[in-house]
């Protein structure tokens, strides 16, 4: 591949949240080593991860490498110092001993309200936002620690402090990221005061890829985390502060908030075209963020400057706030914040020559043949070697007689003729042994009386005592003790032979398979012959004994003189030759009851070897089909610029790849020497011992491996030596590739036009709400200003048009193509062309889209309908529960308003303020100086959320003098829930007409909501005209009315 020129000069540290964010942080490290593939490269960026999750399942297990993070041949999973295991603590514990957890206590209020509703943790936080940010406030001082860790080594590479990224990336639907994203944000302030931090959020998924993924909180614990997060940023939410005391008030006006900025996105862009958010959404924004980290030039103003503001939040400053429409100015003329516009959403489009891609293509298909050798070792001229077993007569290659001899099969082995252990010692074959026996001792035995029974004599005491060196019965029966060992010297004799002759490439793994069957096979029959060979033996023994007793009798007939000359000699000699037969035989059938011994055990090994070599064929097998499954994977995804919906366009052509994968793998001297290196590279290092552990030793891992790193690094070489200009496949330039395609130029503008409207953000927003002229931007610059919402940066980067006159014509015309996307509303955005991007093989968009409320999110609204629904199940105590579990501290009600409060809404707010200001006045009067008022409470501003079930300890502001009948009446305004109100607050808003006829209200006593003039004790009140001005008044307390209708 081209080797990747990197503008990686400061410091980054990306922190993952929960399992969305640990996601992205693999597909961001598995494109580090794809970019930068070896580990000198690697050390010398300044680039650091940390994955923070309450469970290990994206770890390496028993120090094993994860498959699914191999890149090319090399481990790219995390590694313990890139890990912060939150899970590592007792939750329950620390409830049950809350006193001795100061940081933890100021989230918790009740811990036995929080216990309870948190219930037992399992593997992960469980979609309870509160319980993911108790584990991490649990380990919250080693998240410090690992921070800081992570910037020492970054600082250690760069040798420069002056600038420091932190990017945080957590999902909102779950428990983990979601609880723990505000003090991941506040903590990593906390720890770099003059660090710019992104964070980058997704948000839920309106269709999910999975339908177990919502646990009845998804998309409730999306619209809390959102809350929070605008309120942190809006200076409105000071959490506490999980690593110190008291509350973390770190909002910064300089930046407009704790964080630089927060990126939100989702699975479907603003054209609709739909992603999976488990495995492509990952790695669209690990590309974007490692084209931020990688490949913008931080000293090229001219390029990068409008991009790398809005990277970093910088260009939304002066438009960064929406201001709370229902408050007023205080003392100082300034009004509460309600609402962050320091919001932004990306995309990335890749234009691409895919070259890794190309290159895995033609690596795994040569591997294919590669593997088809191992398997068959089946040529075929203009095929090489193909998926076919070759028709070859096994048993005559492998059966023969001096193939059994040399396998030690063969009958003088197994009766140990000859030896089968290379320590024993060479002893001569049984015949010539009696022979020689009988021929020595001949001489001897004629000065007995009887020569005849001498020579028996003395060959029966070395058959009994001599016969090598302990005699015949005895030398079996000690051998019998080392028959396992034999057994398994000939299984290896067998085994290593038939290796060598695979290692060379002379076999096949299927020849291997049918020599083992016929082995195996063969050991039957040897069993069967070696009991015949013994009948015949017997036969024989008697015969030669029977002979033997024949010729002593006829000799004792012959007289003295006789038995010196003559008849008696040539008797004396027939007898050595009858005396070398018999013991001869009487040796075998010894030998041949031990070589059934023998035969049996060797039948076991050939049986274990046969199994072993079905296994290492089976792991040939599926090494096979891993490497089919990888050619089909690096198959292109897509139809190039026919369609241009993705985040990634090919732009190839698979034609010539094609050919250059045939002209490898029919060129018959080649081939067997590519398969004889990747041979050598999976084999394990040391001596061979037998397939069994070459099964175990080999993994299909390490097969791919080969191919990955061996295996490419010969086809790139092959690349190099064959490959023409106009047949090269790797190094091309991805304007060549474009050239080819956009031949004219209507061609050229439709192309550009195509990739910029298509070039959508990863987010759907919504009109009506971007549009609302809100209270924002105090001061010179009005709110009605189109610069203060909704902007847009595009960065187009190309590489250089430098090798051809041509190419540079082309890169002018595609340039002019692009500038001319934007004209009208240029203030709205802009657009840079880079033309000297460091990626030869890519042309790459960058969209941003930012400065605009959260409130603008098209599927806002649907959240906070489930999330009002959540919170207000008819169940106090479940309600209590459920506003616990869905935020990370407190219950949302101190948050300001995500939406635009209405009108009516509006009115409300004020009149609560109102009366709890007179109210307020009134018991100051009563109180002696310096003492608190009980109960006095102001209403929070803006709070856009369902007012909470007052739960009994509450201290209400205390109500207006009441007047009879006594009642505590709750109102439904806007969808809002407000009370309770009594006699007297009810007239007062009649007359001011924030209470009608058609209100619906509830009280203690009625079944349901019902509008307020079909109540009886209301229907007083609407009789008297009313009159205007006052809106409703605040709550007293008292019974919690049923859900509205």
């Amino acid at each position: 591949m081209t080797e990747t020129k990197s503008f990686c000069t400061a410091n980054h540290i990306l922190v993952g949240l929960g399992g969305t964010g640990g996601k992205i942080l693999r597909a961001f490290k598995m494109r580090m080593f794809e970019e930068f593939p070896t580990h000198d490269e690697r050390k010398k960026l300044p680039v650091q991860l940390l994955y923070v999750d309450s469970t290990d399942e994206m770890m390496p297990k028993d120090g094993r490498p994860r498959p699914d993070f191999r890149v090319m041949g090399q481990d790219a999973s995390f590694t313990n110092r890139e890990f912060l295991n939150i899970k590592a603590v007792d939750v329950s514990y620390i409830l049950d001993h809350i006193g001795n957890y100061p940081s933890v206590k100021g989230i918790v209020e009740d811990a036995e309200q929080v216990k309870s509703a948190i219930g037992s943790l399992g593997q992960a936080a469980g979609q309870m936002r509160r319980a993911g940010r108790l584990l991490f406030a649990a380990n919250a001082v080693a998240y410090v620690n690992a921070l800081k860790d992570a910037y020492g080594r970054c600082e250690q590479i760069s040798g420069d402090a002056s600038r420091k990224y932190v990017y945080i990336f957590a999902g909102l639907c779950g428990g983990t990221g979601s609880g723990s994203i505000i003090d991941a944000i506040v903590q990593a302030r906390k720890t770099f005061p003059d660090a710019i931090i992104s964070v980058y959020t997704m948000i839920p998924e309106m269709h999910l890829p999975k339908s177990n993924m919502d646990q009845g909180r998804y998309y409730q614990n999306g619209y809390a985390a959102v809350n929070e997060l605008n309120a942190l940023q809006a200076g409105r939410f000071c959490p506490q502060d999980v690593t110190g005391t008291g509350k973390a008030c770190l909002y910064s006006d300089r930046i407009k908030g704790v964080a630089n900025g927060v990126t939100l996105y989702s699975n479907v862009n603003e054209n609709g075209m739909t992603v999976n958010s488990l495995e492509e959404l990952p790695k669209i924004i690990s590309d974007y963020i490692f084209a931020r980290i990688f490949f913008v030039n931080e000293e090229d103003e001219k390029h990068f400057g409008d991009i790398l503001r809005a990277y970093n939040y910088e260009n939304m400053d002066k438009f960064a706030l929406e201001y709370d429409e229902a408050a007023d100015p205080d003392e100082k003329g300034h009004i509460p914040v309600a609402r962050t516009k320091k919001v932004n959403s990306i995309g990335i489009k890749r234009v691409m020559y895919p070259e890794l891609r190309v290159l895995k293509h033609i690596t795994y298909t040569v591997g294919e043949s590669v593997l088809y050798q191992f398997k068959y070792n089946n040529w075929r001229e203009n095929q090489g070697f193909v998926n076919e077993e070759r028709n070859k007569d096994y048993r005559k290659a492998y059966l023969n007689a001096d193939k059994q001899s040399e396998w030690m099969i063969d009958t003088d082995h197994m009766t140990l003729e000859l030896k089968v252990l290379e320590s024993d010692t060479d002893y001569p074959k049984f015949n010539d042994y009696w022979h020689d026996k009988a021929i020595t001792y001949a001489e001897d035995a004629k000065k007995a009386d009887c020569p005849l029974n001498e020579l028996d004599n003395i060959m029966g005491e070395f058959y009994a005592n001599h016969f090598r060196e302990e005699g015949v019965e005895a030398f079996y029966t000690g051998k019998e003790r080392a028959i396992p060992e034999m057994a398994r010297e000939i299984r290896h004799r067998i085994e290593n032979g038939i290796f060598e002759s695979w290692k060379i490439g002379d076999v096949s793994i299927v020849e291997l398979q049918k020599v083992s069957k016929l082995l195996l096979e063969r050991m039957g029959e040897i069993r069967t012959e070696l009991e015949t060979k013994t009948k015949e033996e017997k036969d024989n023994y008697t015969a030669f004994d029977q002979d033997r007793t024949d010729n002593v009798s006829e000799w004792s007939r012959l007289g003295i003189l006789q038995r010196m000359v003559g008849v008696g000699a040539r008797r004396y000699a027939d007898h050595q030759g009858i005396l070398t037969d018999y013991y001869t035989s009487k040796t075998k059938l010894v030998a041949l009851e031990f070589a059934k011994k023998l035969a049996a055990k060797v039948f076991v090994e050939i049986g274990k070897m046969d199994a072993e070599i079905l296994a290492f064929g089976q792991k040939i097998n599926e090494a096979i089909e891993e490497t089919e499954r990888l050619v089909g994977a690096q198959r292109k995804v897509n139809k190039g610029l026919e369609d241009m919906k993705g985040a990634i366009i090919e732009v190839s052509e698979d034609e010539a790849m094609s050919e250059f994968e045939v002209d490898i793998k029919v060129d018959k001297v080649e081939m067997p020497n590519i398969a004889r290196q990747i041979r050598e590279t999976i084999l394990p290092q040391g001596q061979f011992v037998n397939f069994g552990r070459l099964t175990n030793e080999i993994s299909v891992d390490d097969i791919k491996d080969a191919f990955d790193i061996k295996l490419s690094a010969i086809v790139k070489a092959k690349h190099d030596e064959k490959a023409d200009s106009d047949k090269k496949v790797l190094g091309l330039n991805i304007l060549t590739q474009l050239q080819q395609k956009l031949v004219t130029d209507d061609d050229i503008k439709e192309f550009a036009t195509k990739i910029v409207k298509q070039s959508g953000v990863y987010l759907k927003l919504n009109n009506d709400q971007m549009q609302l002229h809100l209270r924002n931007n105090e001061g010179e610059l009005s709110p009605i200003n189109p610069a203060s919402v909704n902007k847009k940066t595009i960065l187009v980067s190309i590489p250089s048009d430098e090798e051809s006159p041509g190419l540079e014509r082309f890169a002018n015309k595609l340039v002019d193509a692009f500038n001319d996307q934007f004209g009208n509303g240029a203030s709205q955005g802009s657009i840079i062309i880079n033309r000297q991007s460091p990626r030869k093989d890519e042309l790459s968009i960058i969209a941003i889209q930012y400065c605009y409320p959260m409130r603008a999110i098209d599927w806002m609204a649907p959240y906070k309908d489930r999330y009002n629904q959540f919170l207000n199940s008819g169940n106090p105590i479940t309600d209590i529960k459920n506003a616990i579990l869905l935020h990370s501290e407190g219950d949302g009600t101190e948050l300001p308003s995500l939406f635009a409060l209405s009108e009516e809404e509006i009115s409300v707010k004020r009149y609560e303020r109102e009366v709890w200001r007179k109210q307020n006045e009134r018991q100051s009067m009563q109180q002696p100086a310096g003492q608190p008022m009980p109960g006095a409470q102001q209403p929070a501003v803006g709070t856009g959320a369902v007012p909470p079930v007052m739960p009994e300890s509450h201290v209400a502001p205390p109500p207006l003098t009441p007047a009879q009948p006594d009642i505590k009446l709750f109102l439904a305004i806007g969808g809002q829930q407000y009370g309770p109100y009594n006699m007297d607050m009810c007239k007062q808003m009649v007359q001011g007409r924030q209470l009608t006829a058609q209100t619906m209200v509830w009280m203690e006593g009625m079944a349901a909501w019902t509008p307020a003039g079909q109540v009886p004790a209301l229907q007083p009140l609407f009789a008297p005209p009313a009159t205007p001005e006052m809106p409703p008044m605040p709550p007293t307390g008292g019974p919690v009315p049923p859900p509205m209708m």
